[in-house]
């Protein structure tokens, strides 16, 4: 009977231990011991009371446990997703600057008639010629730096002679020379539309010589070397040399001062 009161005891307690402070806790202890003789159903009273406490306060702590890990794992997230899209701009900035870079430095065309003027030394007298060239190149540009590689067809003809007394005689249609090249160039541009550089070309073809009646075709050389000066506008590229040459007919030397005005000049 002592069993079964006892028990109804515990399920009393039982439905009031949720939400007990340390305080009420004790008044249930006392209740217990003045109820209670038996030593051994006393404990057992406790022990119950105790487990009852246990279970009304475990929610309580997993509530608690789980509100931290939805806040903590959220801020984890956006830093590793703030760090990465760093990270995935940068490596964007490293790819293509050097695109822009590469673009500047392609290879173009450039496509020309310049006029020519050359005075030979010939035998103490200036032999004044003059004449055209066509010329096509391919232009590399590094930065400033511009260089030029290409063909040309070249022709020209005695426009008169000085002497060594002064006397200048017209001698058209006398002398003419024809023939097709390779020239080189190079110019720094100091600003957007000038640049100043260097030039060299090479020349082979043939002279033609008259002389009383009596024509001669001899065959000949020219080799240039000289300053450069460029223009630009757009893609119009006028340009201006000024340099030597050395003339070599059918074995004979002849040294020169030669000019280049290259007016009609395009560069695509």
């Amino acid at each position: 009977m002592k069993r079964v009161l006892s028990l109804i005891f515990i399920l009393a307690l039982s439905t009031q231990t949720f939400g007990l402070s340390l305080e009420e806790y004790n008044t249930q202890v006392e209740k217990i011991n003045a109820t209670i003789k038996d030593e051994q159903m006393r404990s057992l009273v406790k022990q119950e009371l105790a487990k009852e406490i246990a279970k009304s306060l475990s929610p309580k702590k997993e509530e608690v446990l789980v509100q931290e890990v939805v806040v903590e794992a959220p801020k984890q997230e956006l830093d590793a997703t703030t760090q990465q899209l760093h990270n995935d701009i940068n490596s964007t900035k490293v790819m293509i600057a050097p695109e822009l870079e590469s673009s500047k430095d392609n290879l173009k065309v450039q496509l020309g008639i310049s006029a020519i003027s050359s005075t030979v030394d010939y035998y103490g007298a200036d032999l004044h010629l003059v004449g055209s060239e066509l010329a096509v190149s391919g232009v590399k540009k590094i930065n400033n730096h511009k260089f030029r590689i290409g063909l040309s067809i070249r022709t020209m003809e005695a426009d008169s002679i000085t002497l060594e007394d002064g006397f200048d005689y017209d001698i058209l249609n006398e002398i003419e020379y024809s023939g097709a090249g390779v020239n080189l160039s190079y110019t720094y541009m100091l600003t957007r539309g000038f640049g100043l550089g260097a030039y060299s070309s090479f020349n082979y073809g043939e002279t033609d010589f008259c002389d009383g009646g009596q024509c001669y075709n001899l065959d000949t050389t020219i080799s240039d070397l000289g300053v450069r000066m460029d223009f630009k506008i757009a893609a119009w590229n006028p340009y201006l040399t000024l340099g030597y040459s050395l003339y070599n007919i059918d074995g004979y030397k002849f040294d020169a001062a030669t000019a280049y005005l290259g007016l009609l000049n395009f560069e695509f």
